[in-house]
């Protein structure tokens, strides 16, 4: 094996690193619960401005459930722009509170 592949293996056994997987896989999940929680409260898209995106992985939660099409971007009526849960989305959203998992 390489000196990267071994590099690789020992830095993916760390907790700093199990903690970041773990928050890459949990952090759409919660991202999504409070775009579709908001949507249900209002039937409107929600407002940039009322989501917790925090540096580059808040912005790369939000692109992949866009790519993903669980949510829709949208212009915003006093925001940039607005995001909207799809069929898709809502299913998935309603599906993972019934499990208890956000």
């Amino acid at each position: 094996m390489a000196t990267f592949e071994d590099f690789v293996i020992e830095i993916k056994k760390t907790e700093t690193m199990q903690a970041l997987f773990q928050n890459l896989e949990e952090g759409p999940a919660r991202l999504l619960g409070g775009i579709c929680k908001e949507y249900e409260a209002t039937n409107r898209a929600v407002p940039d401005h009322h989501l917790n995106l925090m540096g580059y992985f808040g912005e790369a939660m939000l692109r992949a459930l866009t790519s993903a099409n669980l949510v829709t971007k949208e212009r915003g009526e006093f925001s940039l722009y607005g995001y909207k849960p799809t069929e898709r989305g809502l299913e998935l959203y309603k599906g993972m509170l019934a499990e208890k998992k956000i």
